[in-house]
């Protein structure tokens, strides 16, 4: 057998939900979460070394990927100091913060279809829980279904190829300002941004543009990427041309042959 392995765009990630009612439209409850979710532990305990942690949209080694953005580490304690310093404490001591007689509780809406994304929710389950949140976990193969209802969920965790062609716009104009704009974020930068990438035609300023994005996103922790994928693909030694292919959808090709 012949194995090929590539670190892929396709992310696991969060949504937060922006609509009146959800707990996420609290700044500070954003930024802990973000804070609160250990994605080295993530991937080299539970994936076993099987992907890698996310900085933002996009992988490294892409012109708008890796490092060229910045974003919120693993600080338990910083966590706790968001949140006390908005007002969410532990009053009674049961070890989950309260705000005005609401318990911080966590609607966590995810699916199985993906093997990855149940261990992901019972990390940060674990994880966030530590800094004073409750989260609770549903998991159902409905998640198409329960998304549409604002009231359902606070954090919709999925998975995603995010640059299915190579190119970033795609991300932008489907998740962040597009259809699958669950949440309801708003920012009229980030539109602005978006509809200038979608008309700009040099690649070294859409990548810039791109880059731009990713921050703003992130600077509203309106979404958290928490790792990317490393995908194999196992074919017997007679196969020729069959590679992984980072953005995980162009591995048939024409140079696919069988001696």
């Amino acid at each position: 057998f012949t194995f090929s392995q590539i670190s892929t765009s396709r992310c696991f990630f969060l949504k937060m939900n922006f609509n009146e009612g959800s707990v996420c439209t609290d700044p500070a409850v954003r930024k802990a979460i973000a804070m609160g979710i250990d994605k080295e532990g993530f991937v080299e305990n539970l994936l076993e070394g099987n992907g890698y942690p996310a900085n933002g949209t996009f992988p490294a080694g892409s012109d708008f990927g890796g490092d060229k953005v910045t974003t919120e580490t693993y600080d338990a304690e910083g966590a706790k100091k968001v949140l006390e310093e908005a007002g969410w404490k532990d009053s009674d001591g049961d070890g989950i913060r309260e705000k005005d007689g609401q318990k911080l509780q966590i609607k966590w809406l995810t699916y199985p279809s993906r093997q990855e994304l149940p261990l992901l929710a019972e990390s940060a389950q674990a994880t966030l829980k530590d800094i004073g949140m409750d989260v609770d976990i549903n998991c159902t193969a409905d998640n198409n279904s329960v998304v549409q209802d604002p009231a359902a969920w606070d954090v919709y965790a999925m998975a995603n190829v995010q640059a299915p062609t190579g190119d970033p716009e795609y991300f932008f104009t489907s998740t962040v300002t597009g259809a699958k704009n669950y949440g309801n974020y708003q920012n009229e930068e980030v539109t602005k941004l978006t509809d200038q990438l979608h008309q700009t035609f040099d690649k070294d300023e859409r990548s810039k543009l791109a880059v731009e994005l990713q921050q703003d996103i992130l600077d509203d922790d309106a979404f958290f990427f928490v790792s990317h994928l490393n995908m194999g693909i196992v074919t017997k030694s007679n196969v020729t041309g069959m590679a992984a292919h980072p953005c995980d959808y162009y591995e048939i090709t024409a140079d696919l042959d069988v001696k």
